[in-house]
């Protein structure tokens, strides 16, 4: 007993606050709902504060005393389930599993090397990947979904670990026989292409901030394509159906279309976006955590020096 809450009640906890559902808890946990809304209950008459809140055609999510408890929870939980390893003396940090979250538009770029070394550094941990928005993250991340998160972190609050990895700064991307690159131009003032057709990412975090450095500058771009893919908004591009703004170099600059595209500097002074490992909290984060995050930070370093300047 630990004040009078078991180590079942707070494991229920935590698979709830993972779920976001009672109903999805209770099944994961081949227990009834009952026995889990009771489970839950107990612990929060014990403790005397509310854990969770009932969202309507949400689920539920962790209140502030919830989300406290839980970041207390997750090392205790973890040793308790290693005590008969340590008890033997074979206990490893560097066994078990881990989940991290990548920024969807990164996942091509990063995931399956994340993968690759992951496996060759750390061969006891079973690693799983999950691609999701700069929305989804955060909030895997509050829950415990999620070990650590890929991902710009322009945005987040100051209660999450960030491990700040890269600053990478936007550019500006074109056809090959674009008028500027026929001129030797390598770079170009966002006011020169006012006028001109634009093809940007529909994802509402890079849309929102790319739309933000014209809005500084007093500029409307003229936007004709739109979509969700970093690639489909490549061919747009490549094909000569206007430009684009993108933040990751790819490797080559050959597109899915058969044609390429050239980057060009923004003379603006736009801000750099960073990229960064976040963690759930700003506690010192486990051993094997602490590893898979030096080894995502090599992974973004090579990529760095191996993209085309």
């Amino acid at each position: 007993m630990l004040d009078d809450a078991t180590i079942v009640q707070l494991e229920y906890f935590r698979t709830v606050v993972r779920l976001g559902s009672l109903t999805r808890a209770a099944e994961a946990l081949s227990v009834t709902q009952p026995t889990l809304s009771t489970a839950i209950t107990r612990l929060e008459r014990q403790y005397r504060v509310q854990l969770l809140a009932r969202i309507p055609r949400k689920g539920v999510e962790p209140t502030l005393a919830g989300s406290r408890l839980l970041s207390a929870l997750e090392p205790l939980l973890d040793s308790v389930g290693r005590l008969g390893s340590i008890a033997r003396g074979t206990d490893d940090p560097l066994k078990g599993e881990l989940s991290v979250g990548i920024y969807a538009p990164l996942a091509p770029f990063y995931s399956p090397t994340i993968v690759l070394e992951a496996a060759r550094l750390m061969p006891g941990i079973t690693l799983t990947v999950t691609e999701g928005d700069l929305d989804e993250l955060p909030e895997a991340l509050r829950r415990r979904q999620l070990d650590v998160a890929l991902m710009y972190a322009d945005e987040l609050t100051p209660d999450f670990g960030i491990a700040p990895l890269r600053s990478i700064a936007p550019h500006v991307v074109v056809a090959e026989d674009h008028r500027l690159v026929r001129a030797g131009r390598t770079s170009v003032s966002l006011h020169e292409l006012a006028d001109e057709p634009a093809a940007f990412l529909s994802i509402s975090h890079s849309f929102n901030r790319y739309m933000s450095y014209f809005r500084a500058l007093n500029i409307t771009p003229n936007i004709k394509y739109t979509s969700p893919s970093y690639e489909v908004i490549r061919s747009y591009v490549a094909s000569g159906l206007g430009y684009s703004l993108l933040h990751h170099e790819h490797l080559t600059h050959q597109t899915h279309c058969g044609r390429s595209l050239v980057p060009l500097r923004i003379e603006e002074d736009v801000p750099d976006s960073q990229l960064c490992a976040v963690t759930p909290t700003r506690d010192q984060a486990p051993a094997r955590t602490a590893h898979l995050i030096e080894v995502i930070d090599n992974v973004v370093q090579q990529f760095a020096s191996r993209a085309p300047r």
